[in-house]
Protein backbone atom coordinates (compact mmCIF):
# COMPACT_ATOMS: atom_id res chain seq x y z
CA UNK A 1 0.00 0.00 0.00
CA UNK A 2 2.86 2.36 0.91
CA UNK A 3 4.27 1.65 -2.62
CA UNK A 4 1.25 2.75 -4.26
CA UNK A 5 0.48 5.90 -2.59
CA UNK A 6 4.39 6.61 -3.64
CA UNK A 7 3.75 5.99 -6.68
CA UNK A 8 0.71 8.48 -6.96
CA UNK A 9 2.33 10.77 -5.14
CA UNK A 10 5.32 10.52 -8.10
CA UNK A 11 2.75 10.77 -10.56
CA UNK A 12 0.94 13.85 -9.27
CA UNK A 13 4.75 15.38 -8.84
CA UNK A 14 5.42 14.62 -12.42
CA UNK A 15 2.03 15.75 -13.98
CA UNK A 16 2.35 18.69 -11.24
CA UNK A 17 5.56 19.76 -13.44
CA UNK A 18 4.80 19.28 -16.52
CA UNK A 19 1.67 21.23 -16.88
CA UNK A 20 2.21 24.50 -18.04
CA UNK A 21 1.26 27.15 -15.93
CA UNK A 22 -1.97 29.07 -16.30
CA UNK A 23 -1.43 33.13 -17.81
CA UNK A 24 -2.07 35.10 -14.97
CA UNK A 25 -3.05 38.38 -15.44
CA UNK A 26 -2.85 41.26 -13.08
CA UNK A 27 -6.14 43.25 -12.46
CA UNK A 28 -6.90 46.65 -11.56
CA UNK A 29 -9.75 48.55 -10.12
CA UNK A 30 -10.59 51.85 -10.55
CA UNK A 31 -13.14 54.39 -9.62
CA UNK A 32 -14.07 58.03 -9.09
CA UNK A 33 -14.05 59.45 -5.61
CA UNK A 34 -16.59 62.42 -4.96
CA UNK A 35 -14.17 64.90 -6.03
CA UNK A 36 -14.24 63.36 -9.77
CA UNK A 37 -10.62 62.39 -8.77
CA UNK A 38 -9.82 59.12 -10.95
CA UNK A 39 -8.70 56.00 -8.51
CA UNK A 40 -6.64 53.01 -9.52
CA UNK A 41 -5.44 50.02 -6.92
CA UNK A 42 -4.17 46.59 -7.17
CA UNK A 43 -6.50 45.54 -4.51
CA UNK A 44 -10.21 45.65 -3.73
CA UNK A 45 -9.78 45.87 -0.07
CA UNK A 46 -7.88 49.06 -0.86
CA UNK A 47 -11.33 50.65 -2.53
CA UNK A 48 -14.01 52.33 0.46
CA UNK A 49 -17.22 50.61 0.79
CA UNK A 50 -18.79 53.90 -0.43
CA UNK A 51 -17.28 53.14 -3.61
CA UNK A 52 -17.13 49.78 -4.15
CA UNK A 53 -20.20 50.26 -6.33
CA UNK A 54 -18.44 52.29 -9.11
CA UNK A 55 -15.91 50.26 -9.20
CA UNK A 56 -14.48 48.85 -12.74
CA UNK A 57 -12.29 45.94 -13.09
CA UNK A 58 -9.47 47.05 -15.88
CA UNK A 59 -7.05 44.65 -17.15
CA UNK A 60 -3.24 45.15 -17.22
CA UNK A 61 -3.10 45.31 -20.95
CA UNK A 62 -6.08 48.11 -20.95
CA UNK A 63 -4.33 50.65 -19.19
CA UNK A 64 -1.21 49.82 -20.62
CA UNK A 65 -3.03 50.68 -23.75
CA UNK A 66 -3.92 53.97 -22.06
CA UNK A 67 -0.44 55.03 -21.13
CA UNK A 68 1.14 57.31 -23.06
CA UNK A 69 4.81 56.38 -22.07
CA UNK A 70 3.94 52.52 -22.35
CA UNK A 71 2.01 53.62 -26.18
CA UNK A 72 5.51 55.73 -26.67
CA UNK A 73 7.67 52.95 -25.48
CA UNK A 74 5.94 50.35 -28.17
CA UNK A 75 6.05 52.69 -31.08
CA UNK A 76 9.85 52.88 -30.43
CA UNK A 77 9.96 49.06 -29.77
CA UNK A 78 8.19 48.72 -33.51
CA UNK A 79 10.17 51.23 -35.16
CA UNK A 80 13.57 49.81 -33.44
CA UNK A 81 12.48 46.49 -35.34
CA UNK A 82 11.47 47.82 -38.26
CA UNK A 83 15.05 49.62 -38.60
CA UNK A 84 16.60 46.21 -37.63
CA UNK A 85 14.69 44.50 -40.33
CA UNK A 86 15.63 46.93 -43.38
CA UNK A 87 19.51 46.58 -41.93
CA UNK A 88 19.40 43.29 -42.03
CA UNK A 89 17.95 42.89 -45.89
CA UNK A 90 20.47 45.95 -46.58
CA UNK A 91 23.12 43.43 -45.30
CA UNK A 92 21.08 40.21 -47.41
CA UNK A 93 21.13 42.33 -50.56
CA UNK A 94 25.36 43.74 -50.17
CA UNK A 95 26.25 40.24 -49.82
CA UNK A 96 24.38 38.82 -52.75
CA UNK A 97 26.00 41.61 -54.30
CA UNK A 98 29.39 41.07 -53.35
CA UNK A 99 30.09 37.44 -53.14
CA UNK A 100 32.36 36.34 -50.71
CA UNK A 101 35.60 35.39 -52.05
CA UNK A 102 36.96 31.78 -51.45
CA UNK A 103 40.51 32.29 -49.59
CA UNK A 104 43.31 30.90 -51.71
CA UNK A 105 45.56 28.48 -50.84
CA UNK A 106 49.43 28.66 -51.63
CA UNK A 107 51.23 25.85 -53.19
CA UNK A 108 54.93 25.59 -53.50
CA UNK A 109 55.74 22.76 -55.77
CA UNK A 110 59.79 22.47 -56.43
CA UNK A 111 60.29 22.20 -60.56
CA UNK A 112 62.78 19.16 -60.89
CA UNK A 113 64.17 20.39 -63.69
CA UNK A 114 65.16 23.48 -62.49
CA UNK A 115 65.64 22.62 -59.02
CA UNK A 116 63.17 26.38 -58.21
CA UNK A 117 60.71 26.52 -55.64
CA UNK A 118 57.33 27.78 -57.52
CA UNK A 119 54.85 29.15 -55.68
CA UNK A 120 51.07 29.78 -56.71
CA UNK A 121 47.84 31.04 -55.29
CA UNK A 122 44.99 27.88 -55.81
Amino acid sequence: MKALSSLFTVLFIIVFLLVPPQESRADFFKYKDNNGDLIITDRFENVPKKYRNRVKVVWDADLEAKDPVARRRTVAKEQYEQQEAANKARQEAEKKKNPVKKEKTLVIELDENTGQLIRRFE
